[in-house]
């Protein structure tokens, strides 16, 4: 790990110019690293789109942790965001907050009233909206309220007027948002949800507009959990239920008429009776994500719930830092038979239940009886990252980022969880792995680099940035990364896939001109495989069609079934590829299976 890759150089050099131009105040406390470092009530927080300006309110409760939960507030019209945040209703909201440790916010129309008929002449309210979320989920520190938002949990909620925005311009920016719930709304006109349908949304939940005209995605073929509460129904009811391609369900306690989509988590419910802030995040809100997924409009999925005994949640100190994760033990497992382990790591921002939640590693866990470990990555004040103190992985590039620290402390806490795991659980030594998605992706190779011996195999998905591998095992590898990662899906000399595949088809020992190409999911992925001199597969990559920066269920799927279960690791350290143990080949070096660098660099 003693090169730096020249995508982690730029990394470096961006972070130097944002730290110049930090500007909001915020406290961390080394006592307390998980806990937010803003909260309170933050009035009049603008939100411009071109020149238009709405005005938001935030409240931050304390005790927020990584990526927190999110409820946006839309108020009737003739209330300010403030004002609201006051009443009776806002201070439900706060409370639900408070509980939940979630972060709420409040938005107003810009021109005191909803533009529900999209006139043209009026404000463009839903650009807002959007712009609101894409706010809350940025984190920069030159905001007046950033915190870390979990981009794939965020409710619309509107009240009078603004419950008939909610279902505007929720089926407007539908891709932001993991349901809506519109309370005493007004009707939404026929003509606005008309044109609404036609019009193209995000392809990629939480994610900027490349790519959004080539894909396509219309609006109307987008489905979203959404609940009428004493609401006019006759228009944006027949939409939704379009939308999710719903039928009638069964009634329930919080609605009299309900419907469910094709897929189950979509659930359109309609009710006459008043529901508080508490009931509608218990019932609804707080039920249902939107991740990134293969599908156009991303996939809503319920929570998973982890209250129940298969999830173990440790924290203790280790190496002097008070660390964090969750041991999912599958409901099969005695303790009689040795069982394998996977550790799951997320990325930047990001937390360790929502990578149970995105991933779904425990779903193959249960129904294959294996152990999965999901670390909490620390969160750590680094000025020069231009966000909030966040939690992250000091692998590739980001272990140069923490100064004063030495580089290796995940590495060493990561191995230190794993030996946790092994003295208490019965653990198959021969058979522990590591995955892990964009900042989780560097760390998975860090480990694999400092600590191949322990693992028979590795799989990065969505970063790359490790010079070299410095054990000397072999370690079978699994690159993954989206169509639309830019710079990561383009096979050119010099770019970051390219010189990490090098990196370890070089140590691995592959012929490169051995290269075979394969389709899954009907050719949506497209993979290619580098075999040894004896034809056994070491180091494959994938390009995934159609999907942006993403850890999704089908890659674990693929990467266990497929991958992990053909690798094992003897306790001399020999690896073995399906029970025939591994020789060392010699690497054979081809230049055909990628693209020359672009001539200006070429010549450089």
């Amino acid at each position: 790990m003693k090169k730096t890759s020249v995508l982690v150089s730029l990394l470096l050099a961006l972070c130097m110019l944002v730290s110049c131009a930090l500007a909001a105040e915020y406290t961390y406390d080394p006592e307390h690293p998980y806990d937010g470092v803003m909260h309170g009530l933050f009035n009049n927080v603008a939100i411009t789109v071109g020149e238009e300006t709405g005005y938001a309110t935030y409240y931050l409760t304390e005790g927020l942790q990584p990526w927190a939960q999110a409820v946006l507030i839309l108020t009737p019209d003739g209330v300010t965001a403030e004002e609201f945040a006051a009443s009776e209703t806002g201070e439900q909201w706060k409370a639900v907050a408070d509980e939940y440790k979630i972060g709420v916010t409040f938005l107003a129309p810009v021109n005191g009233s909803w533009n529900l008929t999209l006139d043209p002449a009026g404000a463009d309210d839903g650009a807002i909206v959007n712009q609101l979320f894409f706010t809350m989920r940025s984190k920069s520190v030159k905001l007046d309220a950033p915190f870390s938002m979990d981009k794939t949990h965020c409710a619309l909620v509107g009240y009078g007027e603004g419950g008939a925005a909610a279902l505007l311009f929720g089926a407007e920016y539908v891709t932001d948002f993991s349901s809506i719930i519109a309370v005493d709304a007004t009707e939404v006109p026929a003509e606005s949800l008309a044109t609404i349908a036609e019009q193209t949304v995000l392809p990629f939940p939480h994610n900027d507009a490349l790519f959004s005209e080539e894909m396509n995605v219309l609006a109307k073929n987008v489905a979203a959990p959404v609940w009428f509460i004493n609401s006019a129904t006759d228009n944006a009811l027949d939409y939704y239920i379009a939308s999710a391609k719903a039928t009638p369900a069964n009634a329930n306690d919080c609605a009299e008429t309900a419907y469910v989509g094709e897929n189950e988590a979509v659930r359109i419910w309609v009710t006459g009776k008043a529901q508080d802030a508490k009931s509608i995040y218990d019932n609804f809100a707080g039920r249902t994500n939107r991740f990134m997924g293969m599908e156009d409009g991303g996939r809503v999925a319920f929570t998973t719930d982890m209250s129940g005994e298969n999830f173990i949640f440790h924290e203790e100190e280790i190496n002097g830092e008070m660390r964090r994760w969750i041991t999912y033990v599958p409901s099969c497992y005695d303790g009689s038979e040795a069982v394998p382990v996977v550790m799951s790591i997320h990325g930047y921002t990001a937390s360790m239940q929502s990578m149970v939640e995105e991933s779904r590693w425990w779903e193959i866990a249960e129904k294959e009886n294996f152990i999965v470990i999901f670390p909490q990555g620390y969160v750590r004040d680094l000025p020069m990252m231009g966000n909030v103190p966040c939690a992250m992985w000091l692998g590739g590039g980001f272990s140069q980022l923490a100064q004063g620290i030495d580089p290796m402390t995940d590495v060493n806490c990561l191995n230190a969880i794993l030996d946790k795991t092994e003295a208490e659980y019965n653990i198959d030594k021969t058979r522990e792995y590591v995955t892990g998605h964009s900042n989780g992706s560097m760390m998975t190779l860090s480990m694999g680099s400092a600590s191949a011996e322990r693992f028979a195999a590795m799989a990065p998905i969505a970063g790359f940035g490790v010079g070299s591998i410095e054990s000397e095992a072999l370690i079978p590898t699994w690159l993954l990364y989206g169509e639309y990662e830019t710079s990561m899906s383009q096979l050119v000399e010099g770019g970051s896939t390219v010189s990490m595949l090098k990196v370890l088809d070089e140590h691995n020992g592959v012929d490169e001109t051995t290269l075979t190409m394969s389709e899954q999911y009907d050719g949506q992925w497209q993979t290619g495989t580098f075999s040894n001199a004896d034809g056994v597969p070491m180091v494959k990559f994938t390009e995934i069609k159609r999907t942006s920066h993403i850890y999704m269920p089908e890659e674990p799927q693929q990467i266990w079934y497929e991958f992990f279960v053909n690798y094992t690791r003897g306790e001399d350290g020999t690896l073995y590829y399906k029970g025939e143990p591994v020789k060392a080949g010699e690497y054979v070096a081809d230049t055909t299976w990628y693209a020359p660098a672009p001539a200006e660099k070429a010549g450089k």
